[in-house]
């Protein structure tokens, strides 16, 4: 009995030891898995130049659809198609026959109305003159004189008739209303056309210009202006630059041109125009492209990457930064441009900020971490770690 007992003290303080040893294991695992590890970035102001970027579209300068004005047969197409025309060139002609037939009649009726002219004038004038002998009556002369104005007004009548006649002949010649590219015929020889009809002959674009068409928000571009009249006195000129479909940027610079007076109620937009040399015809009407509007001078901007940024579940922009006893904070931000991969922060930051860039998903507000990296914002520039594709040179 004696024996038992004198084993089992030496067991008790074993497994006490034992347990003691565990529960400082355990602690220190937990005090490890507490310990959150982040890299960071200072950030600091870089000069840029931003541009807004905006999705637009090419339309035609000058784009005009040919259409009769006369009804009859299409006798020739004079020209080829998609090939380029002057303003005033033929383009189709109508057959002249019966529009040659009026002009002559109406030709005829013109001397007829000319002759009678005279001869009433020859009557007027003789009875004016027996008028003055006292040989004849003021009846006569005045009846003479009536039938003259009248004769007169038939001849006026005779030659709008003529001028009318010989406008509808001009117009068996379809010709071009302005210089262009002109497309398909969408008709034949030997087809009847008819004055007023909907289906166009063909239709004539002018491309030496174009126009891209973009929307903006209301909000952006009262920003926008803002930005040119703090920079510029005079009526500023805004140059455009455009990025083609396939991500190439087109050689010419355009200017903008045109803004709408008016909001648009269902989007908030407003309706922007810009003019683009297009010398070369590489710009085609219908074309989607991306504009962009750059601003008219280079400024100091902080930025964050986009990949720092958390957003609550009302789309909320913040941030995690650590402070000096590193302890994170989240901080609100109100973001403006795109710039690369990066966001420019109008509020929320301020210069020498640390904001976290890793391990976003374990931080929280006034959690303890440990910085294993720290790099500023010109750093991360020149190692295109941030990248800065709007930078001014």
């Amino acid at each position: 009995m004696i024996f038992a007992n004198a084993m089992k003290y030496p067991l008790l303080l074993s497994l006490s030891l034992s347990l003691l040893g565990c529960g400082d294991q355990l602690s220190s695992n937990q005090k490890a898995a507490a310990e959150i590890h982040v890299d960071t970035l200072t950030i600091d102001y870089i000069t840029l130049r931003l541009s807004n970027e905006l999705p637009g579209r090419v339309t035609a300068f000058k784009e005009a659809e040919v259409r009769p004005q006369i009804t009859g047969i299409v006798k020739s197409r004079l020209y080829e198609e998609g090939s380029y025309v002057e303003e005033g060139d033929t383009l189709f002609e109508i057959d002249p026959t019966t529009y040659l037939s009026t002009v002559n009649s109406a030709k005829a009726e013109l001397k007829k109305a000319q002759s009678s002219e005279r001869n009433a004038k020859k009557e007027m004038v003789r009875y004016s003159e027996l008028l003055k002998k006292k040989l004849s009556s003021q009846q006569l002369y005045d009846q003479a004189e009536a039938t003259y104005l009248e004769a007169k007004a038939q001849t006026a009548i005779s030659q709008a008739a003529l001028d009318y006649a010989n406008i509808e002949l001009s117009y068996t010649k379809i010709k071009a209303p302005i210089s262009g590219q002109a497309g398909f015929s969408n008709v034949s020889e030997g087809s009847l056309l008819t004055s007023g009809q909907t289906n166009y002959l063909t239709s004539i674009i002018q491309t030496d210009n174009v126009y891209v068409d973009m929307q903006q928000s209301a909000v952006n571009l009262y920003k926008l202006k803002r930005q040119f009249k703090d920079a510029m006195t005079e009526k500023p000129v805004v140059p455009v630059t455009l990025t083609l479909e396939d991500g190439t940027t087109y050689e010419q610079q355009g200017k903008l041109g045109f803004v709408d007076t008016q909001v648009e109620g269902s989007t908030g937009t407003v309706t922007l125009r810009a003019v683009f040399p297009n010398p070369d015809g590489e710009l085609l009407a219908g074309m989607y492209v991306r504009a962009h509007i750059a601003y008219p001078e280079a400024r100091e901007y902080l930025i964050v990457p986009q990949n720092a940024v958390v957003r609550s579940q009302s789309g909320e922009p913040s941030v995690y930064v650590v402070n000096d006893d590193n302890l994170t904070e989240r901080k609100s931000l109100v973001l403006s441009n795109e710039v690369g991969s990066n966001w420019v922060v109008e509020k929320g930051l301020e210069a020498g900020d640390r904001i976290i860039t890793s391990n976003l998903t374990k931080i929280k507000s006034k959690q303890t971490v440990i910085v294993d990296n720290d790099i500023t914002t010109k750093e991360a520039s020149a190692t295109n770690t941030t990248p800065t594709t709007d930078t001014a040179e």
